[in-house]
């Protein structure tokens, strides 16, 4: 009996369907599917192909978080991966002695762990650019960069210029700076300032992205500063409430500023929207009970929100049973570390496609 013909090859235009659903947060599969044959390989780092398979899945997923750890002695950022499929190693050793401060547009924001200059690194591509420290005096600071291209939809924007916005407090109590950087100019610009009272010290927490606006949070949450990047302009905001544990910037689903607060185990998100009159005004929208979330466990008593990832939804929360993640959308937590110091949280979102990282992993060889 002869044996049975082997199934027929599928039309390469089957096969892009086919890749085009691999999962973007398990970018491994990507990977090893660019090991099957030379076809493959050539598909999953096609310019064309890639730019369909973002547009496809259209947001970015979360690949994990950054956090300043020690190793032999040693400050170094270390990742830790939010699915199973990373392709990070922990920790990045080759950054030492670099601690995270900001990740937005797929790029890492480091600082030296004695202070000094920043460098903006892409973890996927490897590729770094050196950023001078600003000549300021700071008390305190906080810092955020994201993506300087008009137009860019972000889902996969490598190499780009970029802008770091720096805000601080100095020696003159009761006012607050903001300097912005331009990769595309290579200088710091000019400074601007305003008023904000006693409350006058920024909180290390990353900017939060709102459209063309980044806020920062000055006293754990006491007041809110905000940088206009087309004005060139900052401005205090009061915020809704007052928690324990302060607030955190959480911007809304639909392009809002917004905030969370966590009162006992409840989280309460709040709205920054303008009324009939054109007055804004805050609203809370949401309240979430985290004892239905999160593990049952009689050591849970308090939690406090340590980051949020913009595109994807999901915050961390900090509890004495350890860090979870919680997605908004879904409202379904997940425990990503044990309970421990990892401050600050930086989450990393981004596509990883084999175009990126071509020569992290082995490729086909030519007699496939």
């Amino acid at each position: 009996m002869a044996p049975p013909l082997p199934p027929p090859e599928l039309p390469d235009d089957a096969v892009a369907e086919i890749l085009l659903r691999l999962p973007p947060d398990e970018p491994r599969c990507l990977f090893r599917a660019s090991l099957v044959c030379k076809l493959w390989q050539r598909l999953l780092t096609d310019a064309a192909f890639l730019r369909r398979y973002r547009r496809f899945h259209r947001t970015p997923p979360l690949l994990g978080y950054f956090f300043t750890g020690e190793v032999r002695g040693e400050i170094a950022p270390f990742f830790i991966p939010t699915t199973p499929a990373s392709p990070f190693p922990k920790p990045m050793l080759d950054c030492r002695p670099w601690m995270p401060l900001d990740c937005r547009h797929g790029r890492v924001l480091l600082q030296k762990v004695q202070g000094g200059d920043f460098t903006v690194w892409d973890p996927i591509t490897g590729g770094r650019e050196e950023v001078p420290e600003p000549r300021t005096r700071s008390r305190s600071f906080s810092v955020a960069v994201l993506c300087a291209t008009a137009g860019c939809d972000h889902r996969g924007c490598h190499g780009d210029p970029f802008l770091f916005v720096w805000v601080w407090t100095g020696a003159v109590k009761g006012l607050a700076h903001a300097l912005v950087y331009s990769s595309q100019l290579g200088c710091w610009g000019m400074v601007v300032s305003v008023g904000v009272g006693a409350d006058d010290f920024l909180n290390a927490n990353r900017g939060a992205l709102v459209g063309d606006h980044i806020y920062f949070m000055l006293q754990m949450g006491a007041r809110i500063l905000k940088y206009d990047l087309v004005k060139h302009h900052l401005s205090v905001i009061d915020p809704p409430e007052s928690y324990e544990c302060g607030i955190f910037i959480v911007p809304t689903e639909d392009g809002f500023l917004g905030v969370a607060g966590i009162s006992g185990t409840t989280l309460h998100l709040w709205s920054r929207k303008a009324n009939s009159k054109g007055v804004e005004r805050w609203v809370q929208y949401r309240v979430i009970e985290l004892r239905t979330l999160l593990p049952a466990d009689d050591r849970f008593k308090t939690a406090i929100v340590v980051a949020f990832a913009e595109s994807v939804r999901v915050i961390f929360v900090c509890t004495e049973i350890g860090h979870f993640i919680i997605d908004l959308r879904s409202e379904q937590a997940r425990k990503v570390s044990k309970r421990g110091v990892q401050y600050p949280i930086i989450p990393f979102v981004s596509f990883y496609t084999p175009d990126c990282a071509c020569g992290k992993f082995p490729l086909p060889s030519e007699t496939n």
